[in-house]
């Protein structure tokens, strides 16, 4: 028997997992795109000046970047359509060893933390949260 409050709060549920979902996205797709359209730009916004690098350097940027921020987007877009917590999770996954990545570099290897460090954080927290929410929703 349908519950109109049930159905209610499981209808906001799904909206607030799609949100928290496709935030990484919004966040990350442009990166994604600038590293394919105009990578000595995006380059400077990590440090690198791109036209000093050799071409190996420069072939590595822009595909493994590219592929970094495309594609976590897209699999935070593809959880939020379709519901499934797991392609939420993969990011999440892939942020906490960004994350555990920075901390060993700026421990291990004296890089110190980036102003980034927070924003790794949370967006591991935001695809974590959007995969909770999402396994919540398949498991009622």
């Amino acid at each position: 028997m349908y519950n109109s409050k049930t159905g209610l709060k499981k209808g906001v549920n799904m909206f607030l997992a799609r949100i928290i979902s496709i935030l990484p996205a919004i966040l990350l797709l442009p990166r994604g795109v600038g590293w394919v359209l105009n990578p000595a730009e995006n380059a400077l916004d990590f440090g690198f000046i791109f036209n000093e690098l050799s071409n190996h350097a420069q072939n590595t940027l822009i595909r493994d970047f590219s592929a970094f921020f495309i594609g976590i987007s897209i699999m935070c877009i593809i959880g939020a359509l379709r519901m499934k917590y797991i392609w939420l999770a993969a990011p999440a996954l892939i942020f906490l060893i960004v994350v555990i990545a920075h901390i060993i570099a700026a421990t291990i290897y004296s890089t110190g933390f980036m102003d980034v460090l927070f924003g790794e954080i949370l967006l591991f927290l935001l695809c974590s949260l959007g995969s909770y929410l999402i396994y919540k929703q398949e498991n009622i």
